[in-house]
């Protein structure tokens, strides 16, 4: 028997075979016993790659997935001054929360940053406070009603834009005239000698 082919790994026999080489053939779990077919594949399998086992491979370990930080724990929990997730709740809050229950002062950066989400709110929320249906509707109106008089004066405004030309085209024609009679009087002076 060749030291490839005892699987006794306390086998006196090739044991300094065994150690030399620093492969201990085994069997698969499937069988202990190894089949006649299956040897002479192995055998070439060992051949071709010596030192390596025979025994097909395991399927890796699948990880559990990890949940979000966010997930795990609320702002006030959050002890870390630098967490991305819980930055904006911590600005707002005006502190950073400490392990014994006190309250860290915000950073210069988040101080700031605070100022400015101060003044936008307050902001927005005196724009938002008076911004009922109500007066939505009263303004919806009155736009509705401006809408109402630009569109009269407009039409105002072309009726006195066609007038305008119905005068502009009289005088024309009054000029017209004048040239025209000018012309017969300066051709009957001509006539005459004058």
């Amino acid at each position: 028997m060749n030291c490839t082919d005892c699987t006794d790994d306390g086998c006196q026999i090739h044991l300094s075979e065994k150690q030399g080489s620093g492969w201990y053939p085994q069997f698969t779990r499937r069988s202990r016993k190894p089949s006649v077919a299956h040897d002479h594949d192995w055998r070439q399998e060992m051949e071709a790659n010596p030192g390596e086992d025979w025994a097909p491979q395991q399927q890796p370990r699948q990880r559990k997935t990890r949940r979000a930080h966010g997930d795990l724990t609320s702002w006030e929990h959050c002890f870390n001054d630098n967490c991305k997730e819980h930055r904006w709740e911590k600005v707002d809050a005006g502190y950073y929360p400490r392990q014994v229950g006190e309250k860290g002062e915000l950073s210069k950066n988040d101080r700031r940053e605070q100022r400015k989400r101060k003044a936008v709110r307050t902001r927005l929320e005196g724009e938002g406070s008076e911004k009922t249906m109500e007066t939505l509707e009263e303004k919806i109106s009155d736009l509705r009603s401006q809408l109402d008089r630009a569109a009269q004066i407009i039409v105002a405004k072309d009726n006195d834009l066609e007038r305008l030309d119905k005068e502009k085209e009289k005088l024309q024609q009054a000029y017209n005239r004048c040239k025209q009679r000018m012309r017969q009087i300066g051709g009957m002076l001509w006539k005459e000698g004058v």
